[in-house]
């Protein structure tokens, strides 16, 4: 029998080695190729991950006084789990190379400023985020969550956008859509992809130059518990890149993506759509929740064909709603194309796949 501080000792130990057990497990899970959504959901929270398997990792080599095999493997296991957060975080640090390098000027160009918020339909409070409009003046503006309610403060902003479309939903107004823009919309369209009550917005904008850009605007369903896998939103973000793909115009993708960026996924529209994601190489700028540090993750996006220059890219603070927005200022060159990230050998296979998953549960 040992002295009751050797025995809160074991116990102390025994309990952090099953809590970086867990984690670690829930850190390699989503090598698994599913749409479960308990599975998909462990994606999101890797950096909260890596800082829980660190902190675990030292008391448990502080509370071991000798290690036997089922310690040393569950060290190994957190060790490989924190490799794997690291190798999936490492291109939104500051070590990794920009994939959208500022270009502050826009000589011989048309600058374009894009702004994309989700303002939550409970949020009834819409003069904070108006405000946050004015300021910023964005060019475009595709608002989401919105509602008969909404749409009313919205049209505070015509004089400034007079072109507009809307999808507000009957039944499920959790995604209604906005779009506002400052420039005439050429052919805008709400399709519903797979499902009839998740709009995507794809439209043309004829900017005062004469010349013209696509804009996708989307915000798929999001993995939730028991009835929600990723099947759905997958397919939304792949079809979006593939609209993108087949466009002869740079294209933006934007909207609440419900989607990390770091996620299989969307890493493949990114390829899929020869787009670029600002946050490479910036940081992770998460835009949800606004209430948690727990839950902080980016899942608001502005995605963009490489003619188009980036100027300026920013998370705005906090307006009221669990989301902040995202703004970016790019420079449209259409005589300019850098290069893209090229697709696997498997990307167009996959994204077919993903698609016909979605056309079955439809």
């Amino acid at each position: 029998m040992g002295t009751r501080a050797d025995r809160i000792r074991n116990a102390a130990a025994v309990i952090t080695l099953t809590a970086l057990a867990a984690i670690a497990t829930a850190s390699l899970l989503p090598l698994a190729r599913t749409n479960a959504w308990w599975v998909r959901f462990l994606d999101f929270p890797r950096w909260q991950f890596s800082v829980a398997l660190i902190g675990l990792l030292l008391v448990v080599l502080l509370l071991a006084r000798r290690t036997g095999w089922i310690q040393r493997a569950v060290i190994l296991g957190a060790m490989a789990g924190l490799g794997h957060h690291g190798y999936e975080l490492l291109p939104y640090s500051g070590l990794a190379e920009p994939a959208a390098s500022l270009e502050p000027d826009c000589a011989g160009g048309q600058s374009l400023r894009i702004m994309s918020a989700n303002v939550k339909r409970r949020n009834e409070t819409a003069a904070p985020f108006l405000a946050q409009v004015a300021v910023v003046d964005p060019d475009l503006l595709l608002v989401m969550e919105t509602d008969a309610w909404w749409d009313r403060q919205l049209t505070t902003l015509a004089a400034e956008y007079p072109h507009r479309v809307q999808n507000i939903p009957e039944d499920d107004a959790f995604y209604g859509m906005h779009f506002l823009s400052k420039h005439r919309l050429i052919s805008p369209e709400f399709r519903f992809l797979f499902d009839a009550d998740t709009p995507t917005l794809v439209t043309q904008i004829q900017l005062p130059d004469d010349r013209i850009i696509d804009i996708v605007g989307l915000h798929p369903r999001p993995p939730l518990p028991w009835s929600q896998p990723t099947t759905m939103r997958d397919a939304h973000l792949l079809s979006a890149a593939l609209i993108a793909r087949r466009s002869e115009t740079a294209t933006i993708l934007t909207g609440d993506f419900n989607a990390v960026p770091w996620e299989r996924v969307t890493r493949r529209a990114i390829r899929l759509g020869g787009l670029v994601d600002p946050r490479v190489g910036r940081g992770l700028h998460p835009t949800y929740d606004t209430d948690s540090l727990l839950m902080s993750w980016p899942l608001d996006h502005i995605l963009f064909e490489p003619r188009l220059a980036l100027q300026e890219f920013r998370v705005l603070p906090d307006f009221g709603s669990d989301h902040r927005a995202v703004t970016a200022t790019l420079c449209h060159r259409p005589g300019e194309r850098r290069p893209a990230p090229g697709i696997h050998p498997d990307d167009l296979a996959e994204a077919e796949a993903s698609m016909r998953a979605a056309a079955s549960l439809d």
